[in-house]
């Protein structure tokens, strides 16, 4: 089963990610969905464009009351036999209590905008996968801006799960208007303004509580 893995998208929604999760069936943000707002459209963008389910989590800069209300701390997910945490901030007192309850087989975290997997031994010695897919929102920090699909085989075959790493352009779109309220540092130019408008799916579709630009590639890593 494929899942797709996105975080830190910072208000913005990258039409690319339409056509990179087409297929999915579940798709998990790991935080930081809006910019101190709109954290509903991006979800609403990302899910209604790539037609699948999609659970997110609250990254530190979803402090308005829409994300207060709508995004968990933490969030666990049961598919294929495995158990996937989702969480924001990995090294969290949030994070760490969530891991000792559920005993996830794979945790998801962001808020470092920096790709990273590793399998390391949990409790009892049972392998954990942890990911981080990266920024999905403005490039930051010069990092790169990419995203991920999980692989997820039957629990009972006995293979681990695989994971593949997309980049996106290092350019994201600009941020959504619900995510610019009051913001006049993220409004468009007046030469941005037809782009935008193509590029934005309307919001409100397809969102569950606790829902590149051409050119990209795609790096597989077997852990």
């Amino acid at each position: 089963m494929k899942v797709g893995l996105v975080s830190d998208t910072h208000g913005v929604f990258d039409p690319e990610l339409s056509r990179v999760f087409q297929g999915v069936r579940h798709i998990l943000h790991a935080g930081d969905v809006g910019s101190h707002g709109g954290s509903a459209a991006v979800l609403a963008a990302i899910s209604q464009g790539a037609a699948a389910s999609l659970t997110a989590v609250r990254g530190n800069v979803d402090d308005d009351s829409e994300a207060m209300e709508l995004l968990p701390d933490t969030a666990v997910l049961h598919i294929a036999g495995w158990v996937l945490l989702i969480v924001h901030i990995l090294e969290s007192a949030e994070a760490a209590a969530a891991m000792e309850q559920h005993e996830p087989d794979v945790v998801i975290s962001g808020h470092s905008h920096t790709w990273k997997v590793e399998t390391v031994e949990a409790t009892a010695g049972r392998r954990q996968l942890r990911i981080n897919p990266g920024s999905a929102g403005p490039a930051r920090f010069k990092l790169g801006r990419s995203v991920a699909l999980l692989t997820l085989p039957d629990r009972d075959s006995g293979a681990w799960p695989s994971v593949q790493r997309i980049d996106l352009a290092a350019k994201a779109p600009p941020k959504l208007p619900e995510a610019c309220k009051g913001k006049q540092s993220c409004q468009p130019r007046p030469q941005q303004q037809n782009q935008q408008q193509s590029q934005h799916l309307p919001p409100g579709a397809g969102v569950r509580r606790s829902s590149l630009q051409s050119g990209s590639k795609r790096q597989k890593c077997e852990v």
